[in-house]
């Protein structure tokens, strides 16, 4: 069987856990999510719905709601299997390596900058991932309030990286020139 992509099998797990659900219903998790990692975009989610229907892994009602006509999926036994293959056990080595950190990144390359530059850069990314650990904040109280204490658990994971973005940070922001400099 056909290996699912990440994101294949995320779609899977959220027909599988919430459905029977519309693709629309998905999309809008998607796109309700504070996780940036995928396009909640229907040019993406769409095509994935139809691709999962091909392979058997979901299937389709049509349901109607006066003029309106919609589909209403599901996860089939095969979806299931697949969706338990995904998870593992098994878990590929790769799922460890270090995942796209566009920071961490520009830190790389921060001696580019004037040292008033780095100090800014640095600031400017403590504050835009302190907003964001609120806003998973909120988040992880949302999902404690489920039945499945797995969704909460994730929420926790995106607090936890975020805490840890953030002392690497401060690390850096100590390790900077503080003096003026000429042209600051």
């Amino acid at each position: 069987m056909e290996s699912l992509t990440e994101l294949e099998a995320c779609v899977l797990g959220l027909v599988w856990s919430d459905g029977p659900c519309t693709a629309y219903r998905v999309l809008r998790m998607f796109q309700s999510s504070p996780s940036p990692n995928w396009s909640g975009s229907a040019g993406s989610i769409y095509p994935i719905f139809r691709k999962l229907e091909e392979r058997d892994l979901i299937e389709a009602e049509e349901r109607s709601q006066g003029r309106r006509k919609s589909k209403v999926y599901r996860a089939t036994a095969a979806g299931d299997s697949a969706l338990k293959s995904w998870i593992g056990p098994p878990l590929p080595e790769w799922v460890a390596d270090l995942p796209i950190d566009p920071i961490r990144t520009r830190v790389r390359f921060l001696q580019a900058l004037r040292p008033a530059q780095q100090r800014q850069l640095i600031a400017q990314a403590i504050g835009v991932l302190e907003g964001q650990l609120e806003v998973y904040r909120k988040d992880s109280q949302r999902l404690k309030a489920l039945d499945d204490p797995f969704p909460h658990a994730m929420a926790r994971g995106a607090i936890h990286v975020t805490r840890a973005r953030l002392a690497w940070l401060a690390e850096i922001r100590e390790s900077l020139p503080q003096g003026a400099e000429p042209g600051d």
